[in-house]
Formats: C-alpha cells, sequence, structure tokens
C-alpha cells in the first residue's frame, strides 16, 4: 500500500512538474508571451531509447510545436511529449494544451487505482486502438495501456484527448497512427510486470 501511494505522489508531482515548468520558464503574471517551450531531449534521443517503447502523437499537433522531456528522477523515469504552451497569468502556472507521457507499465498501469478509500480515483474504462485504457478527470486525461508501456494522454478537452489517442504513432518502434497498439505484456494490467 505505501510504494502505491509513493508510485501516486511520483505520478502527480511529475505532472505538476512538467505543467509548472511549461507555464513559469516564460516569466512572471504579466509578461510578454513566452518564448517557444524548449526540451531536455531531442527525438533523435527519443528515437534511441531503449528502456521502454514510446509515443507521440507526431512532430506538431494542430500546428502546435514539440517539446520533449525525459525525466529520470523521482520514482521511474518517463518520456513527455509537450504540445503547444501556455501563458501563466499567476504564479501558479498553467498546463500546456497536450502533453503524452510515457511511462514504463511495470511503474505505472491500472493496479494503481484499484482502491475503496474515499477519495480514490475511479478509472472509466474503455479500449482505445484495441487496448485497455481508461479515462479520468472528466475526460481530460487518458492512460493506455500497450506493450511494456503506459501512454498518459492530457488535453482541455475529451474530443482532444481522443484525437491525440488516434494520431499516436511509435517514436522508438515501428507503429503507425493508423496501426491497432500493441496489446499489454503479460503482467503490465496487474501490477505484475518486473521492471529492467
Amino acid at each position: 500500500m505505501i510504494r502505491k501511494a509513493v508510485i501516486l505522489f511520483s505520478v502527480t508531482a511529475a505532472v505538476g512538474a512538467a505543467a509548472g515548468f511549461a507555464a513559469t520558464r516564460g516569466g512572471s503574471a504579466g509578461a510578454s508571451a513566452p518564448d517557444a517551450l524548449k526540451g531536455n531531449f531531442s527525438i533523435a534521443q527519443a528515437q534511441a531509447f531503449t528502456d521502454f517503447p514510446l509515443y507521440n502523437a507526431g512532430s506538431s499537433l494542430d500546428d502546435m510545436p514539440l517539446a520533449v522531456f525525459y525525466d529520470a528522477g523521482g520514482f521511474s523515469p518517463s518520456v513527455s511529449f509537450i504540445y503547444g504552451d501556455c501563458q501563466a497569468t499567476d504564479d501558479m502556472g498553467c498546463a500546456p494544451p497536450v502533453q503524452v507521457q510515457v511511462w514504463p507499465a511495470c511503474i505505472r498501469n491500472p493496479s494503481l487505482y484499484k482502491s475503496s478509500r474515499p477519495g480514490a480515483l475511479t478509472p472509466e474504462t474503455t479500449s482505445i486502438r484495441g487496448v485497455p485504457a481508461a479515462f479520468f478527470e472528466d475526460g481530460h486525461r487518458l492512460e493506455i495501456q500497450t506493450g511494456t508501456s503506459t501512454v498518459v494522454v492530457f488535453a482541455r478537452t475529451r474530443d482532444e484527448v481522443l484525437q491525440v489517442a488516434s494520431a499516436l504513432r511509435g517514436v522508438n518502434l515501428p507503429v503507425q497512427a493508423s496501426d491497432r497498439l500493441p496489446q499489454p505484456a503479460a503482467g503490465a494490467l496487474d501490477g505484475k510486470l518486473r521492471c529492467g
């Protein structure tokens, strides 16, 4: 139970850190429009990445530029593909319009959400491109289980989340946007998949 709490905290912290960084690196409230978001990981590095399969929605999405971030800190590495930018209007920052995070399924998977605690997240299960998935946060977040990865899509609306999910393609594996996604690896759905 403690491991699950730590993982959920790490996931929440990573999301907040990425969104906060995207929002605040351009300046403070009232500042002019920020410079384009610059990542710390290139597409070439993502293509050569071998820890787990990576997916994104292409080099841009609806004319929103792409920035790629690799986060090796915390409990587990993750790679975020951030589309677009936002202008913070206060010190709380803002979230980018679209973000695709990719995590190893041995760390982030549906078993994390099996709790009867009051206030626990309740997934709205579905299927996306032939694999299990779940909506959270009123459809603004979708977690897709594919191979040894968990692909997490954040967007402004449920329709936009679905549009991004349909555009996902492999970065370091040969999966096209028109393909069905690879089935989850054995143990990926129930938290029994081993890392490494």
